[in-house]
């Protein structure tokens, strides 16, 4: 499996949160250039085996999808289970706007995985459902592509290297970020490759 993180939107450049049941925002000028650029890398990461691509159904992962499904030469699929997590009341505010106006709220969101911020989701509710995107997802033999956000790729990386919740937001995973996970016919799982970059530079 190769996740890639979708490019910037402006939400991203200035911070603010954008899950599903939001904006949803497109790709600014330098996401779709960073979309193109992720594009010229990972067919050389797919090599000559079978290949899909998935996302999430967020414009901004289906505008970076479709530049990598361009340069693969597949269509892609889209599944909502990959969306980036519902931040409900929260959606479009900085960190620091919600610092301010919830301060105990952002605390116990940031260490409890039960905890959603208000009319969004939980950690556990988006792991329950990337779980099962997961799931559909490495179902086939081949390689699979995903383009989704930073909190599902975060649940899958976690998952697979079993961090502890209290260290959920250790790894870095960039806008247009690449990693890989392998999974072995033996059911083991490896990961050699997080949060590539070099591309963007």
């Amino acid at each position: 499996m190769i996740l890639v993180r979708h490019g910037v939107t402006d939400f991203t450049v200035s911070g603010r949160l954008d899950g599903r049941g939001g904006a949803d925002p497109e790709l600014n000028a330098e996401g779709l250039a960073q979309a193109a650029a992720v594009a010229r890398i990972v067919p050389g990461l797919v090599g000559d085996q079978q290949v899909r691509l998935v996302t999430s159904s967020l414009r901004r992962t289906q505008m970076t999808g479709a530049a990598i499904a361009a340069a693969l030469g597949v269509v892609p699929e889209a599944d909502p289970d990959w969306d980036e997590r519902a931040f409900g009341e929260w959606d479009g505010l900085t960190s620091a706007q919600i610092q301010e106006r919830s301060p105990m709220k952002l605390a116990r969101m940031r260490v409890d995985a039960a905890y959603p911020p208000p009319g969004g989701e939980s950690r556990s509710e988006v792991a329950a459902r990337v779980g099962r995107a997961f799931e559909r997802a490495t179902a086939a033999a081949g390689t699979v592509v995903v383009v989704t956000s930073r909190v599902p790729i975060l649940v899958v990386l976690g998952q697979v290297l079993q961090v502890g919740a209290e260290r959920f937001w250790a790894l870095e995973t960039e806008p247009a970020s690449v990693s890989i996970v392998t999974l072995w016919p033996d059911g083991n799982v490896s990961v050699p490759l997080v949060n590539r970059t070099d591309h963007l530079h």
